[in-house]
């Protein structure tokens, strides 16, 4: 099991790294029990696996600036899930703005890059993934890009748990569209009956339900420290 130690460093079970939380601390470890129903796990990545959120939030506001537009954190958390270019229109519809969606989200793959290995993983959800690794199989279905996912999860040691990763650019219909999830589902070769999804965003825990999988939702797994 990890050993948190409140809003500081916490040393994960698993190896291959040492991280330190600085937007979120989970609860005491609940041991988390799969169904015997389910064949498969399917994780979303940022905000699931990783607590990416604070670094992506950083990464929109500074593509927003540039266009003299206010991106807030209170939005990035609500459009948790959104496809990237799908983030952009939303605030375009809701602030009557017309940004360019390519443009914002090139912008902000740019931003990222200097905050991408600040990002912790999260040790409730690796507790699972450490589980039942060998015993289901497992893919994760992400509305991010490969160029962001990729290398984070090369750098955090996670691309072997995984027998496939569908990345946003990946699917005609992003989240909640249940297309990223029934291509994960497919190529783990699990029915998606028999599959269940760990999600911290709206979008896709519709999407999972819409796949006709078990959906559960992270987010009263965590603690917020502020």
């Amino acid at each position: 099991m990890p050993v948190v130690f409140g809003k500081g460093t916490f040393v994960s079970d698993v190896s291959f790294v040492v991280v330190v939380v600085w937007k979120s601390v989970i609860r005491d470890n609940m041991n988390y029990a799969i169904s015997e129903d389910i064949r498969g796990l399917i994780f979303d990545f940022d905000g699931t696996i990783v607590d990416s959120m604070p670094v992506h939030f950083l990464s929109w506001r500074e593509a927003f600036a540039k266009h003299g537009a206010d991106f807030t954190e209170s939005f990035c958390y609500r459009h948790a899930g959104v496809s990237l270019e799908g983030v952009v229109k939303l605030y375009n519809e809701a602030y009557g703005t017309s940004l360019n969606p390519a443009l914002i989200v090139a912008q902000k793959d740019e931003a990222h890059q200097k905050y991408l290995f600040q990002t912790p993983v999260i040790p409730q959800i690796i507790d699972i993934i450490n589980s039942n690794f060998g015993k289901r199989p497992m893919a994760v279905a992400t509305g991010n890009t490969r160029k962001l996912t990729e290398p984070l999860m090369n750098h955090l040691g996670l691309q072997k748990y995984f027998r496939t990763v569908i990345y946003g650019e990946e699917v005609t219909h992003p989240k909640p569209h249940p297309e990223s999830f029934l291509l994960a589902a497919a190529a783990i070769g699990v029915e998606p009956a028999h599959c269940e999804v760990f999600e911290d965003g709206d979008a896709g825990l519709e999407g999972a339900r819409r796949a006709g999988m078990k959906a559960t939702d992270i987010r009263p797994w965590l603690a917020s420290s502020e």
